[in-house]
């Protein structure tokens, strides 16, 4: 799932837009005072320009480019910030421990396949917690920076058991949350991700917790994985 690219960044490009204009303006307004002066030093003009108008002229641009340069300034640092500590919710769990069961537990988990579409499922696991595992492609930080977000896929939930000898020993329960679990378009970005402009990393992240009833799991994607709040 991606999220939608560069919409958070609008602000630094019309920022960075009126900053250009006014740095240009300020290069053609030095461009016409300097070829006033060649023109005055080879012959006397008819008519002297006016000093307080291209003074007043000179101060405006200067204005413009200071206040470009400023907003410039203060939208890159509030998306700076956004960018970094953007996150996506991808899922929402609900984990009840089973009474009449020893390390069994009901999950109800609520993947988000768009802002306004959950899509409903239940599991019965079996271990101490429940665990969601799934892909990330993590693009380089400068593309973070612009706008464009983590990328992500859910594959996977699964019960767990504290020990390894009870991994090991005891009966386990994995599903699948997707149609194709060896989806090729992720093996190949296993595989070759790194290689490709732009991508910073491709691996695989999973987030587990003890089930509760009193709470409510969110399941975030944020720059650097998957996290549980």
């Amino acid at each position: 799932m991606l999220n939608p690219p560069f919409s958070g960044s609008i602000p630094i490009y019309i920022a960075l837009g009126l900053l250009i204009v006014s740095l240009a303006l300020l290069i053609g307004f030095i461009y016409k005072r300097v070829h006033r002066l060649i023109r005055r030093l080879r012959r006397k003009p008819a008519a002297q320009v006016s000093i307080v108008a291209s003074t007043l002229h000179l101060l405006l641009i200067l204005l413009v480019v200071a206040v470009s340069a400023s907003l410039l300034f203060l939208f890159a640092l509030i998306q700076s910030y956004t960018a970094f500590t953007h996150r996506t919710q991808a899922a929402t769990v609900y984990c009840t421990q089973m009474p009449d069961a020893k390390d069994e537990m009901i999950l109800e988990l609520v993947t988000i396949e768009s802002p306004t579409v959950g899509h409903l499922r239940q599991y019965r696991l079996r271990g101490q917690q429940w665990a969601i595992e799934g892909h990330i492609l993590k693009w380089e930080n400068w593309l973070n920076f612009l706008g464009l977000h983590t990328m992500y896929k859910l594959t996977h939930v699964r019960g767990r058991y504290l020990r390894a000898e009870n991994e090991v020993s005891r009966p386990g329960t994995v599903y699948s949350l997707v149609s194709n679990e060896e989806d090729p378009r992720w093996r190949l970005l296993y595989e070759y991700g790194t290689r490709l402009p732009f991508v910073n990393a491709v691996y695989g992240n999973t987030v587990f917790t003890f089930p509760s009833a009193a709470k409510i799991f969110r399941i975030y994607v944020t720059t650097s994985g998957f996290m549980i709040e």
